[in-house]
């Protein structure tokens, strides 16, 4: 799946609300905004269809074989079969706009990666939670919708850090952390039952708070966050003098932002799992993405964040 962030008529298909975000790309709105908004803003107001394949020597269709293509760019964004149902991305975000009802959760950012494979939505949710000290975080919920048949449809909860606007991307054991919908039969139907299942968002918030302030009673010492970023890295077998220079230099990187990242100077964050863990978002959040959303919060960028955070569990797993 392409992660770049779609480019139409000379704008990124990018829309924020509030502060300017760490990617520093795409339009601003004044206010948190609705779907009609996001959809014009972000340049998510396109449709998709299913077309017949045919062989160009012939223009025999292929059976069972359907281009997905994008309508206003004839882009084709992949291929699917006779069994996969496209949702339009006003229907998805007509079912995030009826999630949580009415003026209960704040559209902040939406986009377009690729030339229109996956839309994506982040809304902040009521409430924040706190960590230690004045170290909080926010309740948002990410939603994706994919057009090239790789992709179901993704509501995720995701906590971010509010001194860093980290995205702490992760999953818990029990898969409380998000609803998927298969692209197959009504799939505006499964949306509404998805709906439903979304309410969960304080029983899922309340069990993060309470591991996130475990990790804030976790103490290291300098070779233990170095041990904690080999881990993240390179395997819980890895060792540090055997690493490639590449990875070696990821390690540094970590163990820097545990010593002088967004927030480390709040009560209970350096010298805790908690510093060592959020130093491996901020590392993928601020430097590895390079304003590359996709990698951040769909690729490879979302699977060291879930490393970060199984390797954290594994150690307060341990010292109990």
């Amino acid at each position: 799946m392409a992660h770049k962030i779609n480019r139409k008529d000379g704008k990124d298909s990018i829309v924020y609300a509030g502060a300017t975000p760490w990617h520093r790309l795409g339009q601003k709105v004044n206010e948190a905004f609705d779907a009609k908004t996001a959809l014009r803003e972000g340049g998510l107001d396109f449709t998709v269809e299913k077309t017949p394949i045919a062989v160009a020597d012939s223009q025999m269709i292929i059976p069972g074989k359907f281009a997905m293509r994008r309508n206003d760019t004839k882009d084709v964004l992949g291929i699917v079969s006779t069994i996969y149902q496209p949702l339009q991305n006003r229907d998805a975000f007509a079912f995030f706009d009826g999630a949580f009802g009415k003026n209960k959760a704040r559209y902040e950012v939406a986009g377009v990666l690729g030339k229109g494979e996956q839309v994506w939505l982040l809304a902040k949710l009521p409430g924040d939670f706190k960590i230690i000290g004045e170290d909080v975080c926010g309740k948002w919920l990410l939603l994706t919708n994919g057009h090239d048949g790789s992709e179901t449809v993704r509501a995720k909860f995701t906590p971010i850090r509010v001194v860093c606007q980290n995205t702490l991307s992760l999953a818990l054991r029990d898969g409380k952390h998000e609803v998927r919908v298969q692209h197959l039969g009504d799939v505006k139907g499964k949306l509404e039952i998805a709906g439903k299942l979304l309410t969960q968002a304080g029983v899922f918030f309340d069990e993060v708070q309470s591991v996130f302030q475990g990790f804030t009673k976790k103490s290291l010492k300098a070779a233990d966050v170095r041990n904690f970023a080999v881990r993240v890295v390179a395997g819980d077998t890895a060792k540090y003098d055997d690493l490639a220079p590449i990875t070696l230099k990821s390690v540094t990187e970590i163990e820097r932002y545990h010593d002088t990242g967004r927030g480390h100077e709040l009560r209970g964050v350096r010298g805790t799992l908690w510093g060592a863990y959020n130093a491996v978002t901020e590392w993928i959040d601020h430097s590895r993405t390079k304003g590359d959303i996709g990698y951040m919060a769909c690729g490879r960028g979302r699977e060291i964040k879930q490393r970060a955070f199984s390797v954290a569990q594994s150690l307060i797993v341990g010292a109990n």
